[in-house]
């Protein structure tokens, strides 16, 4: 059975939520500023439409055959403020799942049917942007090693503290936002480009060389004005407002790179008031 959560502010309290005072909304807070830097250009428009990113809409999906340890485990990581959703089965997860949202995935090792680390290699067979959480009572060097070897976030011993499940929760929905935040932005990019077309491109080839308009004419055999056209129709159909911005972009899409937070208005956000020494 699929258990779904919404949110933080239902009525729900856990009784196995970790104490927050003094510790707690410092995270809280230290997590918003981070998210802030790391998603200040994660507005995308394509054309004339504007498409705002839901990246921040992240879902921590539990699943464990122990109805039990599944129950208290959701209400924990409820109480952290994510949407939860928790499944007896690793099938059941399989059925509905899709990677439209960031996240992480709790799941027992050892299960019935499909067993946690058989869903860890699927999840890394399908390139999941979800990161993984392995919880066991049966935990040994070789199965940490081998897990953590290929990309799980921890392998957390039954029973274990409710701040070691926060700490990696936390290190879990924060790296699959940034897997997520890479693929939006690179396909965004992707789809700048194919609006070029090839004399475009030769054009864009020329210009992060250096060349200027009248030697970029002479190579290609067009008039100037033709070279000013798809100049202009570059800069318009990659959103870049200068020569130095589209290098940094085919430079970003080539390599698979994100871009740089932009923190000049990182002040708005942050968690205490920026304090301004005057002379006397």
């Amino acid at each position: 059975m699929e258990t779904f959560h919404r949110g933080f502010h239902g009525p729900l309290r856990s009784a196995y939520a970790p104490d927050r005072s003094g510790r707690g909304p410092a995270i809280a807070a230290y997590k918003k500023v981070l998210l802030h830097l790391v998603f200040a250009t994660s507005k995308i428009e394509m054309g004339s439409t504007t498409e705002t990113s839901t990246l921040a809409n992240s879902v921590v999906y539990v699943i464990d055959d122990d109805s039990q340890t599944c129950r208290a485990i959701s209400e924990l990581v409820y109480s952290f403020g994510f949407q939860v959703r928790s499944f007896d089965s690793a099938a059941q997860f399989l059925e509905v799942y899709d990677d439209t949202h960031p996240g992480c995935v709790i799941l027992d090792v050892r299960m019935p049917g499909i067993s946690g680390l058989d869903l860890h290699r699927q999840l890394i067979e399908r390139e999941s942007g979800l990161s993984v959480i392995l919880i066991t009572a049966f935990a040994d060097t070789r199965l940490v090693v081998g897990t953590l070897r290929q990309g799980a976030i921890a392998v957390l011993d039954k029973p274990f503290k409710d701040e070691e499940l926060w700490s990696f929760v936390q290190e879990g929905v924060q790296t699959s936002e940034l897997v997520h935040f890479r693929r939006h932005y690179l396909k965004s990019l992707e789809q700048r480009f194919k609006i070029l077309s090839q004399p475009d491109r030769e054009v864009l080839k020329l210009m992060m060389d250096g060349v200027k308009n009248r030697s970029i004419a002479t190579r290609l055999e067009v008039s100037l004005r033709t070279v000013e056209n798809r100049r202009r129709r570059i800069f318009e159909a990659m959103q870049a407002d200068s020569v130095a911005e589209l290098t940094r972009m085919v430079v970003e899409y080539e390599h698979k790179l994100i871009p740089e937070p932009e923190v000049r208005n990182v002040w708005i956000d942050l968690p205490y008031d920026r304090v301004t020494c005057q002379a006397n």
